[in-house]
């Protein structure tokens, strides 16, 4: 069983030894794995389910915090960059650091590599570092979406923090890793309608209002 530190837990998955000319043949596996993330062989009608915080997720926060938000997000989505860039640095100063809320990060890749993204950010050795990457891939979205090839772009920006380029195609071709990101898509999309990024949930409810912090600070206050 996994359990929180201080501030956060996550999903620990497992590494294949593999050499570094594997790369390019593990991401041109990657565009299927992608198209299912994106959920379009996905149930016709989503199920009214809520979503609720799972074993195998990614949590920024303290356990005891009264309020879960759920956040499905693609890494080259530019809606998700923004809301990474102008909205999460205050909901994280005011409401996840004291402890107001616990922040759950779940992948939607809409794109091969958004897919690719989402794998640098599993390939990280911890929790703190995961989101450190996370915040990274949004925060230089700009940079290396627009690249003549991202997933080179990709390369360069993990070796930079922390990932190196070894360790990274371990990840890419960790099936158990791609199919865990391909089901968390597939299980957004089935069971709570998910079918665009960003999506948020906050206390199991579809969250459809303006996402700046000053609404979001507005609505959290009716709840906190």
């Amino acid at each position: 069983m996994k359990s929180y530190t201080n501030t956060t837990y996550s999903r620990k998955d497992g590494k294949l030894a593999i050499s570094r000319r594997h790369f390019v043949a593990a991401g041109s596996a990657l565009p299927f794995a992608a198209t299912v993330a994106a959920g379009i062989l996905a149930p016709r009608e989503a199920q009214a389910a809520k979503p609720q915080i799972l074993e195998s997720d990614h949590v920024l926060g303290f356990p005891t915090a009264p309020v879960t938000i759920i956040e499905y997000a693609s890494l080259t989505c530019g809606h998700c960059g923004n809301f990474h860039k102008h909205t999460f640095g205050d909901l994280k100063k005011d409401y996840i650091d004291t402890g107001k809320v616990k922040f759950v990060y779940r992948h939607f890749p809409l794109d091969r590599f958004a897919f690719i993204a989402a794998i640098l950010s599993e390939c990280t050795e911890d929790d703190s570092k995961f989101f450190a990457m996370i915040d990274v891939l949004f925060e230089q979205q700009d940079n290396w979406t627009r690249q003549e090839d991202p997933a080179l772009a990709l390369i360069e920006l993990g070796s930079k923090n922390g990932v190196a380029l070894e360790e990274f195609v371990t990840c890419l071709t960790n099936q158990e890793l791609i199919d865990a990101i391909a089901s968390e898509s597939l299980i957004g999309s089935s069971q709570f309608g998910v079918s665009s990024t960003p999506t948020l949930f906050i206390q199991g409810e579809k969250y459809e209002q303006n996402r700046s912090f000053e609404a979001l600070d507005n609505y959290l206050k009716t709840l906190t």
